[in-house]
């Protein structure tokens, strides 16, 4: 990780946003880069171009849509068969909430599967191609500090609210980050990148936003600061306590139990 030139990094919702604004920071920095997108490749071209005009990295892209879990796994083997190695993780990919409770292709509550049961799938997925000095970063949100998670209720159906189940899938994703780091290694740090102003901001929040530019700043910084402890939740680029169900052992660990049974089929092979 010191020498930054030297990593492969993939970074998932790399097409817009923060992601598109990271992506261009990593392009200068990194030896390969590996984004994803929900789009065709023809319909990004451009930001590919533009990326590989930024500096000398290898740019691969990677379509998959994180509706379908499936095409989460074949996102991964795709990663595999171009690297043998993944320095760095960014799960960035993330959608607001629905203006109602929509299912995912696979039959979970819509936002829960793509902002975190993907990226939960992505990164065990990936696990045996990232080093112990590898560093996987969840990007995630504030929003979370007002959020509770039912484990009772993981799908929504008792009550539906946009920006509820956009932040209570960012609180899934910071407890997912502090238990895996007591767990298993690679270092795994989550990250509230700012309040930027995306289209994903506007779909929920009647609030303005920093640039992209600076959201995409806090994620490399993130990814590639050396001192940054794992299992760290970052307020932009400093280390901050994160909700106190986060900070909950049990609750971490029920969490993990039943994240385990909704992905289990994609987790062991039966998909």
């Amino acid at each position: 990780m010191d020498d930054r030139t030297a990593a492969t990094v993939v970074l998932t919702g790399a097409t817009s946003g923060i992601g598109a604004a990271a992506a261009r920071l990593f392009a200068g920095s990194v030896r390969r880069l590996i984004v994803h997108g929900p789009e065709p490749a023809t319909r990004v071209g451009p930001l590919l171009d533009e990326l590989r005009s930024a500096g000398r990295a290898e740019i691969r892209y990677a379509q998959a849509d994180f509706d379908r879990l499936d095409d989460v796994v074949a996102l991964a083997a795709h990663i595999a068969d171009a690297t043998d190695r993944v320095d760095v993780l960014v799960n960035n990919a993330g959608r607001p909430g629905a203006p109602r409770r929509r299912l995912s292709a696979d039959g979970f509550e819509a936002t829960l599967q793509v902002n975190y049961l993907a990226a939960a799938l992505l990164t065990e997925r990936l696990s045996p191609l990232v080093p112990e000095t590898g560093r996987v970063v969840h990007v995630a949100s504030a929003t979370h500090l007002s959020a509770t998670f039912d484990l009772d209720d993981p799908q929504l159906r008792r009550r539906y609210e946009p920006s509820a189940a956009y932040a209570r899938s960012k609180l899934a994703l910071v407890a997912h980050a502090v238990r895996r780091a007591s767990h298993v290694r690679p270092r795994i740090v989550s990250v509230h990148p700012g309040v930027v102003a995306t289209s994903l901001l506007h779909a929920m929040f009647a609030v303005h936003g920093e640039p992209a530019s600076h959201g995409g700043e806090n994620v490399v910084a993130a990814a590639l600061r050396p001192d940054v402890p794992t299992g760290a939740y970052l307020d932009e680029q400093r280390v901050a306590e994160p909700a106190r169900q986060v900070r909950d052992a049990t609750f971490r660990e029920e969490l993990h139990r039943l994240t385990t049974t909704l992905l289990g089929p994609w987790l062991d092979g039966r998909r």
